[in-house]
């Protein structure tokens, strides 16, 4: 989650430059001084990993230990010029990943999506050349050696999709049907379950190659590629906290009734992939036009139907064959492990960066276990969320004990008559969009009286504060805290004309992403006299 120092990827290093120690490997240090320090480093390297894990409590912990060791030295930290030396590095170290906290976002950080494969595999050339008689026997072997519950046609487009993915696919169908050995066991138990043909779990490899986050030009998403209004209907949750078509489980479901239903609308398997990709409407017009003849290679070859389309089903019976043949293909694939988990009950809001350590796991593995949640954060309700195996109970009994200080900052407000969004934002010390955003509200629209809105609220101080440490009676009284004009601070900044995030960016020394992440922008475009939050160093 954050982005961790060169430098202390395996280790710290004060002086000797980048990737050095001071003292070598099995040695005693031979001076107090340098026993300190290293003593200091192991706490900072311990920090720094648990910082890059996502545990901000325990990072702050180790940093606390680190700085202790300097401010309970005999004389202080700045008694020695080593020690001195040391000291500042370790605060320089601990600011520069509080500045990366920040950039990481509050609860409200919005995560980021990923290309969906659909976008990168559709507009490829299948089919118009002629396939090699290998290509062919391989397939038909594969076809013979091989269990198949749905028909598949061996014809040239379906020969020449096979091509594609030994030649310039083979990389991205190696790495997706790895991804799929996460998902495939229990797709095909909930498509077995809706009695449809469980060889159509590789449509999800030719969607999205298995990646929950999948994001679409057309707005679909996740593994199953749900456009936002087929998920609705089809009962999959979309709100500011959740997007439930990025959860495996529910969105395998209704892909499951979805085609059972387009199967019971056309009583035909190719037609309803058809309809799956370009929509029932459009397959039912097209049918008309061929006087009702149920076959989709004849209406592939009129122009009716979009160039997707027609390489979307010839992709899917590709895929089938070489995905249960991989190795007639040359493919060596070691499918990734199925994922389990153990739920845990959470009420409120709750930063999922205390949930994985809660978990004693990193943020990663609690976002990729629980892929619907669009923030860093548990719904404001009463939400299931994930944990690795084994660690349920565990972290049952730790987020229970969470105080309510550490939850995610929110508030609810009920709207009184003639009560507005630049009201409303003004009064929390937050922004129209924040409130629009978290509530799904449209820019122009108006606030229903007795309304109950949720109000983010900015979690950071005005300033960001240095790293805590507690002094002792010996401890000199001229240590500095933190070096002043270093220490970061909290600014607002007024759009003008020409004024592009870029270029703020590069005025205080900060990154695009991180003007992104402070002011919880969804995109790039910037509106004169717009306000924006951001975070400098004083002495920039």
């Amino acid at each position: 989650m954050f982005v961790g120092l060169g430098t202390f990827a395996g280790g710290c290093a004060h002086s000797g430059g980048p990737g050095t120690s001071r003292t070598q490997p099995g040695k005693i240090a031979e001076d107090p001084a340098s026993r300190l320090i290293a003593s200091a480093d192991a706490y900072l390297a311990s920090g720094v990993g648990q910082s890059q894990a996502g545990h901000l409590n325990r990072a702050r912990e180790d940093f606390d230990r680190a700085l202790d060791v300097y401010l309970n030295a005999p004389g202080g930290a700045m008694s020695d010029p080593q020690l001195a030396k040391a000291y500042r590095t370790t605060l320089e170290t601990i600011q520069l990943h509080e500045f990366e906290a920040l950039a990481a976002g509050d609860g409200f950080t919005e995560t980021l999506p990923e290309p969906a494969s659909i976008d990168e595999v559709a507009d490829l050339p299948v089919g118009g050349i002629p396939a090699s008689e290998e290509t062919r026997r391989t397939a038909e072997d594969a076809l013979r050696s091989e269990h198949n519950d749905l028909s598949i046609t061996l014809n040239d487009p379906v020969l020449a999709a096979i091509d594609l993915y030994q030649g310039p696919l083979r990389e991205w169908f190696e790495a997706a049907l790895a991804r799929g050995g996460r998902y495939l066991p229990r797709i095909r138990q909930v498509f077995a379950a809706e009695g449809i043909p469980q060889d159509l779990a590789y449509v999800a490899l030719v969607e999205s190659a298995f990646k929950t986050g999948a994001l679409s030009r057309a707005k679909a998403r996740g593994v199953w590629q749900f456009i936002p209004e087929t998920g609705k209907r089809f009962g999959l949750k979309q709100d500011w906290w959740v997007d439930e078509r990025s959860s495996p489980e529910k969105s395998t479901r209704a892909a499951a009734l979805y085609l059972k239903q387009l199967y019971g609308m056309f009583n035909d398997w190719n037609l309803a992939l058809a309809a799956y990709n370009t929509g029932e409407g459009r397959v039912s017009r097209n049918l008309d036009r061929l006087g009702g003849e149920a076959d989709f290679w004849r209406m592939r070859e009129t122009k009716w139907l979009a160039r997707e389309t027609k390489n979307y089903v010839p992709m899917i019976h590709a895929a089938i064959i070489v995905a249960k043949a991989p190795e007639k293909y040359g493919f060596s694939v070691a499918p990734e492990p199925l994922l389990t988990f153990d739920t845990v009950p959470v009420e409120g809001a709750m930063d999922l960066r205390l949930v994985a350590e809660c978990a004693g796991t990193p943020l990663q593995q609690i976002q990729g276990l629980n892929p619907e949640l669009r923030r860093l954060a548990t719904p404001a309700g009463r939400f299931a969320v994930k944990v690795p195996t084994g660690s349920g109970a565990t972290a049952t009994e730790c987020l229970a004990n969470i105080p309510a200080e550490k939850r995610v900052a929110f508030r609810t407000h009920t709207v009184a008559k003639g009560q507005t969004l630049a009201a409303l934002a003004k009064r929390y010390g937050t922004t129209t969009r924040a409130i629009a955003d978290a509530n799904s509200l449209g820019s122009g629209k108006a606030l229903a009286r007795g309304a109950e809105l949720i109000i983010p609220i900015d979690p950071t101080a005005s300033r960001l504060p240095a790293p805590s440490a507690t002094r002792t009676a010996d401890a000199q009284p001229e240590t500095p805290a933190a070096p002043t004009t270093d220490r970061a601070v909290r600014i607002s900044y007024t759009v003008k004309r020409g004024d592009t995030l870029a270029a703020i960016a590069a005025r205080y020394k900060t990154t695009v992403a991180r003007l992104k992440a402070w002011n919880r922008l969804p995109g790039s475009r910037l509106a004169v006299g717009d306000t924006l939050t951001l975070y400098t160093r004083r002495a920039d």
